[in-house]
Order: structure tokens, then sequence, then C-alpha cells
């Protein structure tokens, strides 16, 4: 009878300091970003319909939004915006034909 060593394969890990759990240093910083982005907006709207309730709302909309997409997932450790770069990234890279209908039968 043979001895098999079963291949342990982890999972999960990561690759850089998380300071809040799912957000490393980069999506913390444009975290930050967003939160500036997200005050001078506000603002931008609250000077024109001095609408604080609908201002308030905007606020959290957004920094909530913000967060959601930028927060990695427990499981594959990837967040919403990686997912789009490496979309973004695969159909740069694909190549585009020509095509030329032939009749093959002629």
């Amino acid at each position: 009878m043979e001895n098999h060593e079963e291949l342990y394969i982890p999972m999960g890990i990561k690759a850089n300091r998380q300071v809040i759990e799912g957000m490393e240093v980069k999506e913390i910083f444009l975290m930050g970003v967003m939160f500036c982005i997200d005050v001078i907006l506000c603002a931008l709207y609250y000077v024109t319909f001095t609408d604080p309730i609908g201002t308030f709302f905007g606020f959290l909309a957004i920094l909530l939004s913000s967060y959601l997409v930028l927060k990695k997932s427990e499981k594959d450790n990837q967040s919403f915006l990686d997912m789009l770069q490496h979309i973004f990234s695969y159909y740069r890279g694909r190549k585009h034909y020509a095509y030329i209908h032939l009749n093959e039968w002629e």
C-alpha cells in the first residue's frame, strides 16, 4: 500500500498588510480620495440646491458605494475594482481580425 501525502494549498493569503478587514493601504488611500471628492460634490450640491437632507443622503450613498467597490472579498481576495481592471485589460489584449466571407463552394 502506497503512502500518499496530501498537498496543502493555502487559500486567502494576503499580499499586503490589511489596515481594516478587506482593505489594504492602497484601498484606504483610494477611500480617502473618494471621501474628498464626495465632500466637494456634496458641497456643490448643497450650495446649488440648499437641500441638507439630500446632501446628507447623497454623501452617505457615494461613501457606501465607494466602500463596496473597494472592499476585497475573503474568498478570492479581489475587489470589484480589481475585477473591472482585469476585464478591461483582457479586452484590450484581445486581437481583432477582420472577417472576410468567402464562398467555398464556387
